[in-house]
């Protein structure tokens, strides 16, 4: 069943609905819910638009779904009897300045929300930073170790910062031979990432960071 064929079985307006005489201030009071229409997933993510019985307004106004212009004022609850809410679902655009509905393919909205969450969680991570400890006399396994574990990190969309310092009683490199090592650390990583800000190199660090060139 087509989203338009559902639509057609809806055909109440306001006027059958309401007698004239009280229709504007019954829906008035049926659009001011008494409590708050409030939702707060700062930590998941995006929130899935509210929908059928969920939607917390007894009179709604639908969009059609062929022609877009919002139709007269319908209690809710006749535009669910009329959809197919195992293939369908009636979704809650927006409440102010009243509250509009739209119906739209059940799965079409999930895989809509699924792609907002990993979109959400993907500029998320961009703005975290990841810290790789490096030591100048680090020997070759350890580094590789170390770089390894930069790059699933920045693979995963992290930020990363690279920290090349002296161990404590270890002899400190040469100011050439520093120079030397950040450019070979930062050459192992350069295929799939670039420095996003400047070098911060101090008398006896050295910091790197890095992020993800787009693929």
């Amino acid at each position: 069943m087509s989203t338009s064929t559902v639509f057609r079985t809806l055909t109440l307006s306001c006027h059958q609905i309401l007698h004239p005489c009280y229709k504007v201030e019954m829906l008035k009071s049926l659009w001011s819910p008494n409590f708050s229409f409030v939702r707060t997933y700062a930590s998941a993510g995006p929130a899935r638009r509210t929908g059928d019985d969920k939607i917390p307004f007894r009179v709604v106004r639908l969009v059609h779904p062929e022609t877009g212009k919002l139709e007269p004022p319908t209690r809710l609850s006749d535009v669910l009897e009329s959809v197919d809410l195992k293939a369908f679902r009636v979704e809650l655009v927006t409440e102010d300045p009243e509250p509009i509905v739209k119906i739209v393919k059940r799965r079409d909205s999930y895989q809509k929300w699924k792609e907002q969450k990993k979109a959400f969680r993907k500029s998320a991570k961009a703005g975290e930073q990841k810290e790789i400890q490096i030591t100048w006399g680090v020997d070759d396994g350890d580094l590789k170790h170390k770089i390894t574990k930069a790059r699933a990190e920045l693979e995963k969309g992290y930020r990363v910062d690279i920290v090349i310092s002296p161990r404590k009683g270890q002899k400190l490199p040469k100011p050439d031979e520093m120079a030397a090592r950040v450019s070979e650390i930062a050459s192992m990583l350069l295929d799939i990432a670039k420095e996003w800000k400047a070098r911060d190199v101090q008398k006896t660090t050295a910091v790197m960071s890095f992020q993800k060139t787009p693929s």
